[in-house]
């Protein structure tokens, strides 16, 4: 009776992997790694491989870095797209690796062009495209674009997936997913990068660049961001002609924004450019909290002003206000040399695999700034600041959250781009203005009243539903079933606590209170008037002012030392 359990039923699940994994095993050992399925429990898989296709171990002259790269490339899509991402992962993989990586390309032959009309035929009416072009304008793994033209005359791009992709892609997520099993069951000094969750990770990223609704969605949310932005050009997605295979929008014109030349030629000095386009992706990070997570050549064109163009949506990242703020916190430690709070906002902005000895990391944070701020801030190298960030964060076993890789990706990308643009180019310059900016808003007035109204409002909420949830408690109390003689050690220093804790509280809602209802008064024009304003809501704002300041000058006072 066979053995469910053993690792090759578990690894090809069907007869239908096993073609699939044998070609994966032959590649790898074609370019000399077929130690790794020895070293996770493996051999026998590995030597079925070799009976079958008769495998030979060359002579290997390259780095193992290039074969890795070698064989992914010849593995296919999925592969390929694992190498891309694990390129961004300075948090994992040595620098060799991670340069040898990046070079990894998904270019391949295009879809005949039959094949392209036949798609589009299946999920558009006829009629709606017209004059699609025979040649693609790019051509990639997952899909290539076309131009073509509506029906009154408008020019547009469409993007057309391959088809028959997600079986290729599923097959090889699942031998992925078996073989992060592996490792994480044999190799247990990889285990703080988590195999599982790492493929995980990729599949989610994969699949959301196979669906085209999504980047039709990161297409609208870019166009609502920039639609008065003489600056920004985002093209205009024709929503009732996209689907999960198709995605049609406006074509933009210019000249690719790397090439220097033609920029030159069109009257754009490129060192202004390369101030716009970093201008541009640090307010999509830190303003908007979106922003654009493949900024190389290919996906940014530039037109005359210079006003600059996006191409391609699929590759996104978020972060939060919280997160922004962390960031902000994090970027005036480096600034201020400041190890405790570097470290402070570095554990916050990740996920400690365990306890981390925070007195160690304030000491190698204190040497690390010393070693890479030695000159002027506005003189340091972006890129090579945050892979070394992101090593040290692996040796501490903090695990960077997958935004923050992004953007460090984002970043890195943006740097390079800029100093293509222009040799004297520091992105960390152009940054100091937009992270003042952001500095400012959280500390303006009206950012302490937006906290202040939103905190007052959700705790009256909470408030409001306390009696209901005590209620069960106090009727235990009131029946005599639960008798207790509790003394706690400080205690009345906690009761102290919790009444000016509470006394504070009643002050934030009364705040609020008298912000929504002077807001109400003012909105009215309720008489008496005093230049057209009502007196009683000019009243009300002054009160709350008064209130407002006095928090404010309290909260600091007890809480300066935070």
């Amino acid at each position: 009776m066979a053995d469910t359990q053993s690792p090759i039923v578990r690894l090809t699940r069907a007869y239908r992997h096993l073609e699939r994994l044998t070609e994966v095993i032959r590649i790898m050992v074609k370019f000399g790694f077929g130690d790794l399925f020895d070293r996770i429990g493996l051999g026998d898989v590995l030597i079925r491989a070799r009976r079958l296709v008769g495998l030979t171990v060359p002579d290997h002259r390259p780095t193992r870095p290039r074969r890795l790269r070698q064989a992914l490339e010849e593995m296919g899509l999925v592969f390929v797209k694992l190498g891309q991402y694990l390129s961004t992962r300075q948090d994992i993989l040595p620098l060799d690796y991670l340069d040898e990586l990046a070079r990894l390309q998904d270019a391949v032959p295009p879809m005949p062009v039959d094949d392209v009309l036949r798609i589009i035929g299946q999920e558009l009416d006829e009629g709606l495209l017209l004059d699609v072009s025979l040649e693609p304008l790019a051509a990639a793994s997952i899909g290539q674009v076309h131009t073509a033209r509506l029906a009154d005359g408008a020019e547009v791009v469409v993007k057309v997936r391959r088809p028959g992709l997600q079986r290729q892609i599923n097959t090889d997520l699942e031998i992925l997913t078996e073989l992060a099993e592996q490792v994480e069951r044999h190799l247990s000094f990889l285990e703080f990068i988590h195999p599982l969750d790492l493929v995980a990770e990729f599949k989610r990223s994969l699949n959301s660049e196979l669906n085209y609704r999504l980047e039709a969605i990161n297409i609208d949310r870019f166009h609502h961001y920039y639609l008065h932005n003489p600056e920004v050009k985002i093209p205009i997605l024709h929503k009732s002609l996209c689907t999960d295979s198709v995605l049609v929008m406006e074509r933009l014109s210019g000249s690719k924004i790397d090439d220097l030349g033609a920029l030159t030629a069109a009257g754009i000095d490129p060192s202004e450019v390369a101030r716009l386009v970093s201008r541009v992706a640090l307010e999509q990070i830190i303003e908007f909290g979106f922003f654009h997570a493949d900024p190389h050549p290919g996906n940014l064109l530039v037109m005359p002003g210079p006003k600059l163009g996006f191409l391609d949506f699929g590759l996104v990242g978020t972060v939060d206000r919280a997160f922004r703020d962390r960031l902000l916190g994090l970027a005036l430690g480096v600034v201020n040399r400041d190890a405790a709070r570097v470290v402070r906002h570095l554990l916050r902005l990740t996920k400690p695999a365990v306890r981390p000895n925070t007195e160690a990391l304030e000491l190698e944070i204190g040497l690390f700034l010393e070693t890479h701020l030695t000159g002027s801030i506005k003189d340091i190298r972006l890129g090579p600041l945050l892979k070394d960030i992101l090593e040290l964060l692996s040796q501490h076993d903090l695990r960077a959250p997958s935004n923050l890789l992004l953007l460090v990706k984002a970043l890195v990308q943006l740097e390079s781009l800029g100093l293509r643009l222009d040799p004297g180019f520091r992105i960390v310059e152009e940054a100091e203005p937009v992270i003042a900016k952001l500095y400012r808003q959280r500390f303006s007035p009206g950012h302490w009243w937006e906290i202040i109204n939103r905190g007052g409002i959700e705790m009256a909420m909470t408030l409001e539903g306390l009696p209901d949830e005590l209620s069960p408690l106090f009727q235990t109390i009131k029946s005599g079933r639960l008798p207790a003689d509790l003394t706690i050690k400080g205690f009345e220093k906690m009761g102290q606590f919790i009444n000016q804790a509470s006394y504070r509280l009643s002050f934030a809602i009364v705040l609020a209170s008298l912000v929504i209802g002077s807001s109400l008064v003012m909105h009215s024009k309720l008489p008496p008037l005093w230049h057209g304003l009502p007196i009683l809501g000019l009243i009300g704002f002054l009160g709350a002012g008064i209130v407002g300041f006095w928090l404010i000058l309290d909260f600091l006072r007890k809480y300066k030392d935070l």
